[in-house]
Order: structure tokens, then sequence, then C-alpha cells
């Protein structure tokens, strides 16, 4: 099965604001993309107890 992606945008003042915190973090993110679908999934997670 093959995966699609989509594209979003964010401003470049949240892009800077994640690489600085990518810099920083010994997580291991090797891109903004791998941060950011985390970060989604994290907050979907929230997201899915609160309903």
């Amino acid at each position: 099965m093959r995966v699609r992606y989509v594209n979003i945008s964010i401003t470049e003042d949240l892009a800077k604001m994640i690489d600085k915190y990518m810099e920083k973090s010994k997580e291991g993110y090797r891109s903004r993309a791998e941060f950011i679908s985390e970060a989604i999934r994290l907050r979907l997670g929230v997201a899915k107890l609160k309903e």
C-alpha cells in the first residue's frame, strides 16, 4: 500500500521554534516533519481521551 502525503504551512516563527527545540532535544528528530507528525499524534491521543 502506497502512503500518500499532504503539505501544510506553518509560520516561519513556529518553524524556528521547532528547529531550536530539535537542536536542544535529545530525542533524535530527523526532520521538522517527523517532529510535527509526533506532536499531532500525541495531541490527537489526548483529544481522544477527552471524548
